[in-house]
């Protein structure tokens, strides 16, 4: 859980160039389902820069040489990033480890947006 909770959150933050150029142009207003065990949450990445998931988790995203995505906690702000595959098409999934610090696999899935 800890892990798809990393995960989640590294989905957040992307810089102005990575809109222009589309590296993120395929998750953008779509759903990204991301799965990890028995857990899964929907997550979707507004133009803008926002973030939100179905676990009630909201912050930005940018996207640089990794996927990073920022929220406010009672802590502070905390960031997390990992890989992320602009090739991956509406229908498409992708298994990585890249968001875990343990080797735990994580699978994103792009889902047209209803």
């Amino acid at each position: 859980m800890k892990t798809l909770m990393m995960a989640g959150s590294a989905l957040l933050a992307l810089s102005a160039a990575a809109w222009a150029d589309g590296d993120m142009g395929n998750a953008v207003g779509q759903i990204v389902r991301v799965t990890g065990g028995e857990s899964s949450f929907d997550a979707t990445f507004a133009e803008g820069g926002a973030y939100s998931d179905t676990r009630g988790v909201a912050g930005s995203w940018s996207l640089d040489e990794q996927l990073c995505i920022s929220v406010e906690t009672e802590a502070g702000t905390q960031e997390n990033c990992g890989p992320w595959n602009p090739d991956l098409a509406i229908g498409e999934s992708w298994t990585t480890t890249g968001w875990s610090d343990d080797g735990s696999a994580i699978t994103v899935e792009i889902l047209a947006a209803e």
